[in-house]
Formats: C-alpha cells, structure tokens, sequence
C-alpha cells in the first residue's frame, strides 16, 4: 500500500519535504510535487530526495498558477529526472500527448478525460493511475494499477467554526482502497484541494493535527480564542499551540513526533517562527503519523 501526499510546490511545503526526505525510513509514501513557483527550494528539495533514494513524484504540467507558462527556468529541473527515485507524473488533459504516459503516474481529475484515453488505448499498461473515488471510474479500470485521490479536508467558512467540532474522523484510506484492490491513496493533507496564489491573514489561527485511534486515522483542531479581527496574530497563535501541547501530552507515543516535540519547546520557549513554519512542522506531523499508520496495517 502506498501513500501519495499531493503537495503544491510553496516554500513550507518544501522545506517540510526537504526534512522528510532526509529522515524517511520508507519507500511507501511517495509525496507528489505540482510545481507553482521558480524557486531554488524546488530543484534542492528534488535532489534531495534523489540523493537519499527517496521516491517522489514531480508534475511536469502544472495546472495551477504560472510555472508552466515560463518557457526559461531561472532554476532548471530536468536534469534531476536521472534519479532513478524520481518519477515524472502528469495531470491527464484531453491534450496530454498519450507518448509521454510510459511508467508515468497520472492524475485524473474528470471521468470524461479518462473515458476518452481509455477508449482510444492511449494510456499504456506501465501506467500508476490516481483517480478520484467514483464507482463509474473504478468500472473502467479493472485490472490496472489505480488508487484513489480525495480531498478529506473540510473548510468551514470561519476558522473559528472548528470550535464545534474540534476531533472528527478523517480516513479509513487502506480499508477502502483494499476494498477495492487499488494500490494505494493520496490526499492533499490538511491544505485542502484548492489552491490559494497568496497566503493572506485570518481571523483565527487554527492547528490541525492528524493522529491514529482505532485503526483509523482521525484529526483534532486547536484554535485561538481571539477572533473577532485580523490582528495579533502572534498573540493567537500562542493561544492556539498552547491547546495542542496540552492535548499532545495525553497522547501515546504513536501520535507523538519530532514535530511534536518541536511544537512542545516552541511553547515552553514562548517562541513565535511565523506562520510558515509552523506549517512545514503540521506537515511533518502528518506524513510522520501516515507512515505510522502505513506501518500498522502491515502487521
């Protein structure tokens, strides 16, 4: 069972890759990059997973902002394709060239765009399918290699909704892709499938911790008592990491991780990184903890 984070290529969430890719113990999860922005984080967070033998997957048609519109890369990275680590991936489009789908992982977003690839045999055998989790889509693809991709994160309108209700389920992904023979899952973590140019400030600072209870994986929400401005955002943000180090020292060591314990000494230092890091440390938490849960359904 395999495990396909779809990231979009922000600074944190590099800088989140970069220190997975260093530290990764397993060939299970396979993050996925859609470049957005020209920057140096991009090529170095690809090399490194190159230099540690750490499987990623890098879109090479971008669908959101303007990075595939720049004809000339300030930084270049099709050099790092040699890796043998790192596999091209790619959005299918009705005007995708069917040549370029040998071995490579396809996102499907519409019915229609893989009815018509299907129905012309223009998608190879070599193909890693990850399609959304549709009946009329699972008939189509009987006996290939596919697997499910699913926005789990629900965005209330107001962060401060998350108050009514701060622990709900979030998935049982391995139950239901081997319900349905796939080879594995991807979600778009706890950002949410739509992508937003520029971060702007919120009302409310809220942390989303995933964890692991029961076999399933579930996610708690610890939000700031301040609400009713966009000010004092680091005032907030105390209030909000004070409630997640309270709940993560109840928690047993399997919920417990580096991130954590990054997040316990950011709290006993009084210490405020921005918002950007504190990000790239939720990241962390959440491919730590579906590692973990990766793991557990081996046994």
């Amino acid at each position: 069972m395999i495990y396909y984070p779809y990231f979009r290529g922000r600074q944190f969430d590099l800088r989140a890759l970069t220190e997975f890719a260093s530290q990764a113990m397993t060939k299970n999860v396979i993050p996925i990059i859609e470049p957005v922005r020209d920057v140096p984080a991009l090529p170095k967070t690809i090399a490194t997973f190159g230099a540690h033998q750490q499987p990623l997957a890098v879109i090479q048609n971008p669908q959101v902002d303007h990075y595939n519109f720049q004809a000339a890369k300030r930084y270049p990275i099709d050099d790092l394709f040699t890796a043998p680590s790192i596999q091209r991936a790619y959005v299918l489009t009705p005007l995708l060239p069917a040549r370029l789908l040998n071995d490579s992982l396809v996102i499907v977003q519409h019915y229609a765009d893989l009815k018509l690839f299907l129905d012309r045999g223009w998608i190879p055998d070599s193909a890693t399918l990850l399609v959304p989790p549709e009946a009329r889509i699972r008939q189509l693809l009987t006996g290939r290699r596919f697997g499910h991709l699913f926005d789990h994160y629900a965005v209330p309108e107001h962060s401060f909704d998350f108050t009514e209700m701060p622990d709900s389920f979030w998935s049982n992904d391995i139950e239901f892709a081997r319900q349905y023979h796939e080879i594995g899952f991807s979600d778009y973590l706890t950002q949410g499938a739509t992508y937003f140019d520029h971060g702007h400030p919120s009302r409310t600072v809220a942390l989303h911790l995933i964890y692991l209870a029961n076999g399933q994986v579930r996610i708690r929400h610890f939000v700031s008592d301040q609400h009713d401005d966009f000010k004092h955002q680091r005032e907030k943000y105390f209030e909000a990491l004070a409630k997640a180090v309270k709940w993560i020292k109840t928690q047993p060591a399997i919920n417990q991780t580096t991130a954590t314990a990054k997040l316990a000494t950011l709290a006993e230092d009084h210490h405020f990184p921005g918002m950007g890091v504190l990000k790239a440390l939720t990241i962390e938490h959440h491919l730590a903890i579906m590692t973990r849960y990766l793991d557990s359904a081996s046994i």
